[in-house]
């Protein structure tokens, strides 16, 4: 159920409610003209009357349900919500107090009860029916919250499992998209070279490229993985990286927290890689000299993460124009902090720069 469905429902839960009051009403009109012999049970003039009695609770039910409840109440402004509430509140009171002083004063002589020991008719500072006329007013008001209230609460229940299941679908999209065949396609092709080159070297390489297939097949599906298996798992990746690129035309170089910085700290898997794989894709060129430069550092509260590279392609002149993969880590972020991460692309001619700060509170953090 959407948001519109649950919205539908709360109208309708009004005008049940209406409904109810419409009919509680008439019935006790109708109660006291049974008692009178004559007069229909129903008829227009009995309704004109209840139309009457009810405008003001409806206006006051309109002002306060489409106005006050979604531009105050509901986006927490609470100092500006209750003031401006009574203020309607007393506005309707006001002009029913006038309506029952103008029908006392048009009102025939003997119409109305003269209080005892008074020689003439008195008008009470305060008639029943005006002061019941107020707390109805606070009864509707009070049941147009507590409705209001309830089917937030519903929406924003809906919102997080809707969040939470849309989240996991990201996840899975994420992760399959990172799964690059050309990319193993070509380290399998460079162990193939080097192993006739250098058969230990070749062998360190299956070892970092296993490890790293592992990581993204098992270990990324949880939720949140430390810092450190996160930081050994970009590692690995750029160890391979540097083999498959000469070190006399291409620069890679890491900047990573210690073990003791990085204890303690989870974050969702594969945050950063999207940012390097475009790194390698769009600013490494073999025919110039290139460089892709990687920091993950931890401090004041959030973990920071920025990657730079050369450019050589107009891919990169363009920020956010590396598709799927930066649109999936633009959406994990949304929906994991909010606006509380802050990803920021830099792009001149020359680099191309990615840098993104999330909150430590955010995630799951642990004493361990």
């Amino acid at each position: 159920m959407d948001h519109r469905r649950s919205k539908k429902l709360e109208n309708a839960v009004y005008a049940g409610l209406w409904m109810l009051v419409a009919a509680a009403y008439l019935l006790a009109e109708m109660r006291d003209r049974a008692q009178l012999s004559g007069m229909p049970l129903l008829d227009t003039a009995m309704l004109v009357r209840m139309a009457r009695v009810m405008l003001p609770f409806v206006l006051l039910f309109f002002v306060n349900n489409s106005l006050l409840i979604p531009r105050l109440l509901l986006r927490n402004r609470y100092k500006a919500y209750f003031p401006a509430v009574a203020i309607a509140i007393m506005a309707v009171w006001a002009f029913q107090y006038h309506m029952f002083a103008q029908a006392m004063e048009a009102a025939p002589r003997g119409h109305f009860p003269r209080p005892p020991h008074h020689g003439a008719f008195m008008r009470p500072l305060l008639p029943l029916p005006v002061f019941l006329d107020f707390l109805y007013a606070l009864l509707l008001v009070g049941a147009n919250i507590a409705v209001a209230l309830i089917f937030r609460r519903y929406d924003d229940r809906l919102e997080h499992e809707r969040l939470m299941k849309t989240n996991a679908e990201h996840q899975l999209a994420y992760l399959k998209a990172q799964i690059n065949p050309h990319f193993y396609m070509n380290m399998l092709n460079n162990i193939h070279g080097m192993i006739e080159i250098d058969p230990v070297v070749a062998q360190s390489m299956v070892i970092d490229m296993s490890q790293l297939m592992r990581y993204m097949l098992y270990d990324s599906s949880r939720e949140a993985i430390p810092l450190a298996d996160e930081i050994a798992f970009l590692q690995n990746y750029l160890r391979l990286m540097r083999q498959r690129f000469p070190a006399d035309r291409v620069s890679i170089t890491a900047t990573f927290p210690d073990a003791k910085a990085a204890a303690g700290i989870t974050l969702p898997p594969l945050l950063f890689l999207v940012f390097i794989e475009n790194a390698f894709k769009h600013g490494v060129s073999y025919r110039s000299d290139s460089f892709v430069a990687v920091r993950v550092a931890v401090a004041s509260g959030t973990v920071h993460f920025s990657c730079m590279n050369s450019c050589h392609s107009a891919a990169t002149a363009e920020p956010g124009s590396h598709g799927i993969g930066l649109s999936n880590v633009r959406r994990r972020l949304e929906l994991i902090y909010g606006a509380k991460a802050a990803l920021h692309i830099d792009s001149t001619p020359e680099t191309y720069t990615v840098n993104l700060t999330i909150p430590l509170n955010e995630t799951t953090h642990s004493d361990n």
